[in-house]
């Protein structure tokens, strides 16, 4: 039997659910935490991560080509729907060393901007990515404070880091995202959403996996229409539901 550490399955990004519940139990809570204090701790644990994709995606770097594949099909199938309007301009939240910025965006994308915490991803994505051409601005600013250029964007995507927000803060991120967006734009957020009745907080890396209703009540107060919801398929049964969510703006849409 392979044992995982709890520093490979204590992840914002990849929650393991099923294979040792009773670690899972033991490393996670759901305890309110201090905002500032939560979001100290996490930059400390990412800025200790590899700088490559094995330590984007906390040690299961298997998981790359599903991820993407999945992703892709999800914003043709929104661009097929009208649900934005052109491949011009994205935004990649929480995008690390590039990782989706590089295999998502770029490839659909004619410009991408790119949004990180820490400051040696960003430094370091020039070299993952390999090009410039087609990377616009890239913002080092946790997403509690981060506000998107207004009016900027056709799609921003938010994936495996909206956890790390507590929930006032993560309604108001969800509002600046709004404001980034060009008329008919559009969201997507791609999380973990837990099996349990109640979220789990991570306290190896600070970050919160919420219920599916406790994300679309964040949406509801955020002014956010859910469109399009899929369930990320390709990945092991063992890791928390991953889901992708496209919100458009109601108030902006009736403008």
């Amino acid at each position: 039997m392979i044992i995982f550490p709890a520093s490979k399955i204590s992840s914002p990004r990849l929650l393991i659910s099923s294979i040792f519940p009773l670690l899972r139990r033991a490393t996670m809570s759901s305890r309110i935490h201090n905002g500032n204090d939560v979001y100290e701790k996490a930059e400390e644990y990412w800025s200790r991560t590899s700088q490559d994709v094995n330590g984007m995606l906390g040690g299961f770097e298997k998981l790359h080509t599903p991820d993407i594949l999945v992703s892709k099909r999800f914003l043709e199938s929104l661009k097929k729907r009208n649900q934005f309007a052109s491949y011009d301009y994205a935004l990649d939240c929480g995008a690390g060393i590039g990782r989706v910025t590089k295999h998502l965006l770029m490839p659909l994308f004619k410009k991408v901007d790119m949004e990180d915490l820490v400051e040696d991803f960003i430094a370091s994505s020039a070299q993952y990515i390999g090009t410039d051409q087609g990377i616009g601005e890239k913002f080092i600013e946790g997403l509690q404070t981060f506000s998107p250029p207004e009016n900027r964007y056709d799609v921003i995507w938010i994936q495996w880091v909206s956890g790390h927000l507590v929930d006032e803060d993560l309604v108001d991120f969800f509002k600046r995202c709004s404001k980034g967006l060009k008329p008919g734009g559009c969201i997507v957020l791609k999380e973990n959403v837990t099996n349990n009745d109640k979220r789990l907080f991570d306290d190896e890396d600070h970050s919160w996996t919420r219920t599916e209703p406790e994300l679309l009540d964040a949406f509801e107060k955020s002014d956010l229409e859910l469109v399009l919801k899929q369930v990320q398929t390709g990945f092991p049964k063992e890791i928390y539901p991953v889901k992708m969510f496209a919100l458009k703006p109601k108030k902006l849409d009736n403008e």
